[in-house]
């Protein structure tokens, strides 16, 4: 079901990392099913929020053991249809407030989102989505053949098992620290703290920043810096088992760099940065290690409109190569 294919990543532009050492020369094919695929049949014509229900019933019985499950042939194609789609997974749906890519909210009502909003060109490397359960990718536009577009997928054991003990203790003793500059949109349209706290109160961001256990500061001209500590480990609540759980390099103010103009960022005003958590620099030649050991351990696939990929994000990174033309996905979160 899954297309074969090898997407070069070596030396390719606007990815952070490519360039240095150890980074993988393709984007390896899925393997050991990995992502599974399932291939959606409706011989009793049944509702899309019908075959959506059986869908959820096989997520429950099978994510544990797969961890990443890619629902094809669904008769669906629209935003509107992913509504449907959502409406019938169950948990709370959870919202993006805090969060550090710029997203637009495509159903109010329900909770989906445009999947990232960051230019096409840059791709960005594998990740945790925040702390959410469980997210629910939906394609509405296939990238074109050789256009990019693939999203990497990448078992967080297999990334800890791989990465440099030494580096792992390090991180052991001295977790991960996470600051965030979000400017006033007076100041500045991208990542404003109106967007990302979607609000344009300063108490509900307060509430909001104190309820996940954030610090912050506002500046003279309105704009916000916030921080925290966090573990760079988790237990999967499932599994137990031991997983690199962080955004340690998709918050790194690197990224930032691949960005449209973004040689001009001061490094107090990255949208993200990370530190030690006791707030000394993590080494570049760090950096450039944790992203060629994740870009190692990750495999790709390509996109069909109307799937629907379902990710226990506790267990599974996942990520974007930059791409040309068009591609559409949308994402749905949940606890």
């Amino acid at each position: 079901m899954l297309t074969k294919f090898k997407s070069r990543i070596k030396d390719r532009p606007s990815m952070a990392g490519s360039t240095g050492k150890g980074f993988p020369k393709f984007l390896a094919e899925p393997r050991e099913s990995f992502p599974h695929g399932v291939l959606v049949t409706n011989p009793q014509q049944s509702s899309l929020a019908q075959l959506t229900a059986k869908c959820m019933e096989y997520v429950e019985e099978n994510l544990t053991h797969h961890p990443a499950i890619l629902f094809r042939n669904l008769p669906a194609q629209t935003a509107g249809d992913f509504s449907i789609i959502a409406r019938e997974i169950p948990g709370k749906a959870l919202t993006y407030e805090g969060g550090a890519s710029f997203r637009q909210r495509i159903d109010e009502n329900i909770g989906t989102y445009t999947a990232n909003n960051d230019p096409d060109e840059i791709s960005i490397d594998p990740h945790n989505e925040m702390s959410y359960s469980s997210v629910f990718f939906f394609c509405v536009k296939e990238p074109a053949d050789g256009c990019g577009g693939e999203t990497p997928l990448v078992k967080n054991s297999d990334l800890l098992s791989s990465l440099d003990p030494d580096i792992v203790r390090r991180f052991e003793e001295k977790q991960l620290r996470y600051v965030c500059y979000l400017p006033d949109k007076s100041n500045a349209e991208y990542m404003n703290w109106q967007h990302i706290f979607d609000t344009d109160n300063r108490e509900v961001v307060e509430t909001i920043a104190k309820e996940q256990g954030r610090n912050f500061t506002w500046d003279p001209s309105g704009d916000l810096y916030i921080w925290h500590n966090r573990p760079a480990f988790i237990h999967h609540p499932v599994t137990r088992k031991k997983t690199w759980f962080n955004q340690a390099t998709t918050h790194h103010g690197s990224y930032y760099r691949l960005l449209p103009g973004g040689d001009k960022i001061q490094e107090n005003k990255y949208p993200s940065h990370t530190f030690y958590g006791d707030g000394s620099d993590i080494e570049p030649a760090v950096i450039q290690h944790l992203l060629a050991t994740g870009w190692s351990c990750a495999v790709g696939f390509k996109w069909r409109k109307g799937d629907l990929l379902v990710l226990d994000n506790l267990a599974v990174q996942h990520g974007r190569l930059g791409f040309e033309g068009d591609r559409k996905l949308l994402v749905y979160m949940t606890n």
